[in-house]
This record gives C-alpha cells, structure tokens and sequence, in this order.
C-alpha cells in the first residue's frame, strides 16, 4: 500500500481529535462562565470549605398546646429549618423558595383562621421596599443551599439561632445560616411565633416560648445523623438574643452564645430578658460574643447600673461595637441591593452595609470555630483589632477573659450527699463577696435545702458544716439556728444542741416553743443512752 494511503487516516483522526477536544474545552469555558455569572447572580455570603443543604422539618410539640379561633385545641406547630454541610453541590435554592416556605410558617387555617392569607411574604417590610421588578428578581435569585441535598460525612456541631421581633422569619437569616453551614456547622432555627398567637409580644410569657421552641429544635437537630450532640453554639438577634441568653444560662450543654444587636447589654424598657426566672448572670459562663452598635441613650444614666459585659465575670467575653451599623444590617436583608427606606424598620442602605455585615459573618463563623471545635487560629482570630483586617470599619473589639465561678446550687447539694461540705462550703465562702444576689446564697433556698437534707433525708452529718455555714451567715433567722440545733441532735451531740437554743431562747424569751425544745434536748442529754 502506498505511504501516503496510510497516513491520511491517520490526519483525519488527529483533525477530530482536536476538534474534540476543542469543543471539550469550549464547553469548559461556557460551564465556567456560567457558574461564575451564577456566583455573581448569588445571594449570598462566601461560599465555604463545604456545599450546604437545607432541609425543614414539620413537627409538633406535644407538651404544648395552642388555641384556635374556635376554642379547640391543638399541637404547638413548630417548623424546624437545618441547614448542614453536604457532600456535593447540586441545584441551589432561590429566595423565592424561602419566601413560600415564609408564608407557610403562619399557623395552618383550622388553628390561625383568615391569619393564614393575611400574614404573607408579600405584604411584609422587605417586599414593600422593593420594585415589583426588583422584588421578582430578587426571588428568582439562587443562594447557596440545595434542599433536601445529601449531608458530608461525619457529624458537625450544632448552632441554634434565635431570630427577632419583627424579624420572625428564617428568611431574615438563611444567608448566615448557609454561610455557617459551609463552614462545617449544622445550623437550625425555628420561625418567631406567639404564644398563642402570630404576633409576638414583648413579655415573659413569649420569650419563654422562644427559649421553649429552640429548645424543641435543637433537641430534633441532635436526633440527626450528621449532628455531634455534644457540641452547641447560640445565636440570638434582637429577641432571639433574650432567650439565647436565658438558653446559655439555664442549659448546661451550650458551649457557646453569641448575639446579634440585642437589648441585654443594659436593662431593656420591656423588663425582659431578667424577668425570666432563670435570669442569672453568673449562670453565664459560655463564651459569649456581643455585637452591636452603642446607640445614643443606650447606657442608663445611673452608673451603678452594670451592662451585662462589665456583670458577666465568668464568660469568657468580647464586645464587638458596630458603630454605623443599623439593627437590619445584621440580618440577610443587609445583602439584598435596592432596598428603599422601609417606615419602622429601617433607613436607605448606606453604602458599607453588606461591608459592615461581611465583618460581622467573620466574627461569628470564627468566634463559633474557635469554642465548639476549639480551632487555635480562630482563637487568635477573634481577639485581633477589627481596624487590622477590615481598616476604616468603625469597629472596637474590646475582650475580657472569665474569673473562676463559684460554686452552684447543684453542685452544692453533690459535694453534701457526698460528704464533702467543708470543700464546698470553702467555695460558698469564696462567693460571698462576689456573688452575693446568688440564688444558691439566698437565705430561702438554703433553709429549704437544710430541711430537705436534715429532715427528708437524714443526712444530718454530712449536712452538718452546711447548717453551721447557714447559721453563720443568717444569725438572725430563728429557723437557721433551729435546725442547725436540730442536726446537733440527730448526731448526738445534745451540748452542742443545747449551747445553739439556750442562745436563741435568751434572744426570744416569749417563745414558747423554744423553751420547750430546749428543755426536751436536755432531757435527751441526760437519759441513760441505750
């Protein structure tokens, strides 16, 4: 055959092999440039290290009930929104999906009636300040979870995030969730909702609702597959601040608390968040992030009045002061371009306002990274003056490391049971100075916990140094001397006894009850012993 017969295939194939991989590459580029135009057209913040997903799950809460129009009585609805690091990226959610989820928060029809159709995305503040053709864009727009996508493998730790009064949906916060989520955090939040009714009130009853229904959602989270149970940060915006507080102080699995331009750094008008009974500051001792802008008569102007910053001793605590900042620049809105002035909630964006909320996603991914998977270089990241990475911000940073807490009530009554009194009265002593409004120091509950200990329980030895200690600090309460000589006597120690009432009669000679008591401890002393 002739040489040149065999080569023209051979030509042929190098011509189709180039122009395959010609329009290989050619179709690289087009995909590249379509993803890229997709990242600018995103709303969103930074993607990070991991795709995300999202997912909602519709549940009850059955301890809890709530009343319809019609008197009847049903389930506490609660909607628990996750978000959660996945294994591989696939078609992103857009806004628009957020905004029905919205609207499907409100109540179903049988339990909120004609509430259902009123309370709707579209009448809210954000799609009032838009255009009709920039709010249909705006839905149109892709962020960055795909729902119902695959999770990564391993478990994550888990942030909970308490939203804000007239900010009540998660749609106000699904970019910081996504953007946490990216960042190896599973994240859950639950709608903002009444008691019993749609529109919250600024009262005791609906915080403790709130603090209740995170406490629902984060007990649901841990029931998932790619949740570490053992690891939970808070986050708390406006309202959502006031419970996250009351979460971190009364629940001891929280590791973590940050919030978001909430009124607890000083008493706020509406009593909230100290009126809750389990209000205790030096129950605060998570780390614990505070940003917000210090607004013009904010500071109460009695100065023995104590921001909670300067009260909280033993958190381990940073103050990230915003100023510049407004209260919607916290939330996702902050991201959304051609929002116009909106009557009640907020004035025309300033030009720095996603700048301003960037910073802030910053601090907050890497304050939580830094206690709940306890990351070296966050550590070091959070404690750096904002002026260093984000120059001309108008930002401060001021950190205050914790002091030793003393000892709790629980703790208390542990070392008791054990026999170790003297130990935890030492640390009682300790809080003396310090943590005087203590309940554990409270002369109520530690007359009730030596009557439980000495009468219900018999533990009148290892109660011993305790009711002395009671005695000590309260000498003028005839029941604390009373049942210290109470516990004298079950232990057979009547001199000591008699030495404690002939003390309490001579102080109260008409009672008669004591003189009695007395009489009969020496008549113990002096029978016969058996």
């Amino acid at each position: 055959m002739p040489e040149y017969d065999c080569a023209l295939p051979r030509k042929r194939g190098r011509i189709l092999s180039a122009t395959v991989v010609g329009v290989l590459a050619v179709s690289a580029l087009l995909f590249a440039a379509q993803v890229l135009a997709q990242r600018r057209d995103t709303l969103g913040l930074d993607p990070g290290a991991y795709p995300v997903g999202f997912q909602l799950l519709t549940e009850q809460d059955r301890s809890r009930s709530v009343v319809a129009n019609d008197g009847a009585t049903y389930a506490r609805p609660i909607r628990v929104y996750v978000w959660y690091p996945v294994k591989a990226a696939s078609k992103p959610i857009r806004f628009g999906r957020y905004a029905a989820l919205a609207d499907d928060d409100i109540w179903p029809a049988e339990i909120s009636g004609r509430t259902r159709d009123v309370l709707k995305f579209s009448r809210g503040p954000l799609a009032r300040s838009l255009d009709p053709v920039a709010l249909e864009a705006l839905l149109q727009r892709p962020l960055l979870a795909a729902e119902n996508a695959k999770s990564a493998p391993g478990r994550f730790p888990l942030i909970a995030i308490g939203l804000g009064l007239y900010y009540e949906s998660p749609i106000t916060f699904a970019a910081l969730a996504e953007y946490l989520a990216g960042r190896g955090f599973v994240v859950v939040t639950v709608p903002l909702v009444g008691t019993n009714s749609a529109l919250v009130r600024i009262d005791a009853q609906d915080l403790e609702t709130q603090v209740r229904d995170l406490e629902f959602a984060v007990a649901r989270a841990r029931q998932l597959p790619f949740v570490r149970p053992d690891r939970l940060g808070v986050l708390g915006f406006d309202m959502g601040g006031m419970a996250g507080v009351i979460l971190a102080m009364r629940d001891p699995s929280v590791d973590a608390f940050a919030s978001l331009d909430s009124g607890i750094l000083y008493p706020h008008p509406s009593g909230l968040p100290q009126v809750s009974p389990s209000y205790d500051v030096a129950a605060l001792r998570v780390p614990w992030l505070h940003a917000a802008p210090l607004r013009p008569g904010e500071r109460p102007q009695d100065p023995s009045v104590k921001s909670l910053f300067d009260a909280a001793v033993h958190s381990n605590r940073y103050l990230l002061v915003t100023n510049g900042m407004g209260h919607v620049d916290f939330t996702s809105y902050a991201l959304i371009e051609g929002r116009r002035a909106a009557p009640g909630y907020w004035a025309e964006a300033g030009p720095d306002a996603v700048h301003r909320h960037r910073i802030v996603a910053d601090y907050v991914a890497h304050f939580f990274a830094a206690f709940l998977r306890t990351d070296p270089a966050s550590v070091a990241w959070i404690t750096r003056d904002p002026q260093g990475p984000f120059p001309g911000s108008q930002m401060t940073l001021e950190h205050r490391t914790a002091t030793p807490p003393s000892i709790g009530y629980d703790e208390l009554v542990q070392a008791i049971v054990r026999g170790d009194a003297e130990t935890a009265i030492e640390k009682l002593r300790m809080a003396d100075g310090a943590d005087t409004k203590r309940v554990v120091l409270d002369q109520v509950h530690l007359e009730r916990l030596g009557v439980s200990l000495l009468y219900t329980w018999g533990l009148a030895k290892e109660a011993l140094p305790f009711l002395r200690y009671t005695a000590e600090r309260y000498p003028a309460s005839v029941q604390a001397q009373a049942i210290l000589a109470d516990g004298y006597v079950l232990i057979e120690n009547y001199s000591a006894a008699i030495d404690v009432l002939s003390k309490l009669a001579a102080q109260h000679p008409d009672n008669v009850g004591l003189r009695a008591r007395l009489e009969q401890v020496r008549t113990l002393q002096n029978s016969p012993r058996q």
